[in-house]
């Protein structure tokens, strides 16, 4: 099959399992234990929060590693709201948040009372900053805006909203996962006090995630007392997966420019082929210079973007009609909602998203595919 649903999850890179492997040999204690073994998995898992805090220019005594992106961002949001209560109840987050951020604030809203304001998305997929700008309060404690989002690639201005919120008290996070050794992250630079990380993204094994939240900033652990990870989460933490995550960031960071360049030219080929092909019938969405080149957004129009999904699958060729995380669900895509669309043309959404493996004879047998799936429904509905 040729796979381009590389923002849903990526196969483990042979760097990320030789390290996996030489880890769970070398490094199998555990890692708060006071016996050698356990001060050698100890020194294991430092070196790798140092290596990971490096690439995004940060503090390491900030990093803490929990067991998924969305657990990640679930406890940096929680820990900062609830240390912060006291001065106010009200948060703001993006309507086209990945589901997992969605469904935190209305968690937090329906069990502990803050109020939320949920901004709507531009045609171009990006937050709408005017809208951001009016809802922002004397009593707002937290903004969270993703940086790139995980269906149309749209890239956020985090920079400027960090600037507006410079002078605020409101903490200020960011779901970064698809940006992380892809664009680059720069939390200092952008007035962010913390972001979610996960490490199934980047070519590193599932079940592990990473939260940063700025060592000035207070922060509440959803689990009080634990003495695992700064007191961030508890449970054992996993070395051998920690050192397997840095060992797949460094590589992919250490080829950023590179593979930017290549998926970029991957994702063009694609739209003008696919244009080629059916014309105006697949419409692109977002601006595909001020978006993520690893990601391609386009609703089909006339036909529910899960059925040439499954359509485009039976001949061969795996993408999605959005994030993994709500597809069970069969709901219109969150973000073509944020951006203004009615359900039924929301669910006509399919993603696609391409890796540094992906190569150019794999995009244009995926746009000759899709485009005889559209081609096909459309003769079909006109009988």
């Amino acid at each position: 099959m040729i796979y381009l649903d590389y923002a849903a999850t990526t196969p483990m890179s042979s760097t990320a399992i030789d390290a996996y492997q030489l880890a769970a040999e070398k490094f199998f204690a555990n890692s708060n234990s006071l016996h050698d073994e356990g001060s050698n998995a100890s020194g294991a898992l430092e070196g790798s929060r140092k290596l990971l805090a490096s690439i995004i220019g940060v503090s390491p005594t900030g990093l803490h590693f929990t067991g998924s992106g969305s657990e990640a961002a679930f406890l940096a949001i929680y820990g900062l709201v609830m240390a912060n209560r006291e001065k106010g109840r009200h948060i703001i987050t993006s309507r086209a948040e990945h589901s997992c951020i969605r469904n935190s604030f209305n968690w937090l809203k329906e069990h502990h009372g803050f109020e939320v304001s949920f901004i709507s998305s531009t045609g171009n997929g990006v937050i709408n900053m005017d809208e951001l700008e009016n809802e922002i309060r004397p009593d707002t404690v937290l903004v969270s805006v993703q940086h790139v989002n995980s269906e149309t690639g749209a890239i956020n201005p985090l920079s400027e909203i960090g600037e507006r919120l410079c002078n605020h008290p409101a903490a200020f996070h960011s779901d970064c996962v698809q940006s992380f050794c892809k664009l680059g992250v720069s939390p200092a630079e952008w007035g962010l006090d913390a972001i979610s990380l996960s490490a199934h993204k980047i070519h590193g094994p599932k079940g592990l995630g990473a939260a940063y939240i700025h060592p000035r900033v207070r922060w509440t652990p959803f689990i009080p007392e634990t003495n695992q990870e700064h007191g961030f989460r508890p449970g054992t933490v996993d070395v051998p997966a920690v050192v397997s995550f840095a060992a797949a960031a460094r590589e992919l960071d250490q080829q950023r420019e590179e593979n930017l360049e290549h998926v970029h030219r991957l994702k063009q080929r694609f739209i003008t082929q696919l244009r080629s092909h059916c014309g105006d019938a697949a419409r692109f969405e977002g601006d595909p210079e001020q978006s993520s080149p690893y990601i391609c957004g386009l609703r089909v129009q006339g036909m529910e973007g899960q059925f040439a999904m499954l359509q485009c699958s039976q001949k061969g060729v795996g993408i999605s009609t959005g994030s993994a995380c709500q597809i069970n669900e069969q709901q219109p895509s969150a973000t073509m909602l944020a951006m203004g669309y009615e359900p039924e043309e929301a669910k006509q959404f399919i993603r696609i998203s391409f890796d540094p493996a992906t190569t150019a004879d794999e995009v244009n047998k995926a746009a000759e595919v899709l485009a005889d799936v559209l081609k096909s429904h459309l003769e079909h509905v006109k009988l």
